[in-house]
């Protein structure tokens, strides 16, 4: 009978701790699910926050990846817009290499920034059917060394684009006017034996530039013969992609 009363209690006590483990176990699954859920509802807002938010050459900026702007970190970029937007000054920063960068001009569709004494980088957001394209245009050279740009192409989400299929560089016959002129097309890559070409760009609706800068390389009697026929810049206006005519 003892026997019996104590098996009894043990299996009332081994219920009771089943009983008291499940329950554990349900409010522990009911804290874990109530979490995901304020997490998708918080990666959710966050998310739908920044769709909402406008694409402008600042905000690209400063959240363009460190391999198109390496010289400049996230941080200081911020602290360059900040000073340029509510300070209404210009600071310069100190970048990676322990140069001097400054901003030049921001727009809401164009940013350009001194990144160092030698080069620049332009920004500009570019009109598309579905989105925005933005290009960026980083320069490096000065009057003693022929400028050239490298110039890229990314969707709104920073995704790199083929730059071709947006844009032509000119040829090098399209930078001289060779109609009067003993001079021929095979004369002109005698002489310039590569192409350095700088773009440029502003706010609105500002063309691209395209200006030949391989003559500054050149001898002097070289410049001096092929100046009267140089063209001094091109220009192409966004249909979609850039061409020169």
């Amino acid at each position: 009978m003892i026997k019996e009363s104590l098996n009894s209690k043990h299996s009332i006590r081994s219920v009771f701790s089943f009983d008291m483990q499940s329950e554990s176990c349900i409010l522990n699954l009911r804290k874990w699910l109530l979490l995901a859920i304020c997490l998708v509802i918080s990666i959710t807002g966050y998310t739908d926050v920044k769709a909402a938010q406008p694409l402008t050459a600042s905000s690209v900026f400063a959240e363009i990846p460190l391999e198109v702007l390496d010289l400049l970190r996230p941080s200081t970029r911020l602290d360059m817009l900040d000073y340029y937007t509510q300070a209404d000054s210009i600071i310069i920063v100190e970048d990676a290499l322990g140069g001097q960068s400054r901003l030049e001009q921001v727009a809401p569709d164009y940013l350009k920034v001194a990144v160092t004494p030698i080069s620049t980088l332009e920004i500009k957001l570019l009109p598309a059917k579905k989105d925005q394209i933005i290009m960026t245009l980083y320069t490096v050279g000065n009057d003693s060394l022929a400028a050239d740009t490298e110039v890229k192409f990314f969707d709104s989400s920073l995704k790199p684009l083929q730059a071709e299929k947006y844009l032509k560089a000119p040829a090098l016959k399209e930078f001289y006017n060779l109609k009067n002129s003993t001079l021929k097309e095979s004369d002109l890559a005698e002489k310039i034996h590569f192409e350095a070409i700088a773009y440029s760009t502003g706010p609105g609706d500002t063309p691209l530039t395209a200006t030949l800068t391989t003559p500054a390389t050149l001898s002097k009697e070289d410049r001096e013969l092929l100046a009267p026929l140089s063209i001094p810049s091109l220009s192409a206006q966004w249909k979609g992609k850039f061409q020169f005519k």
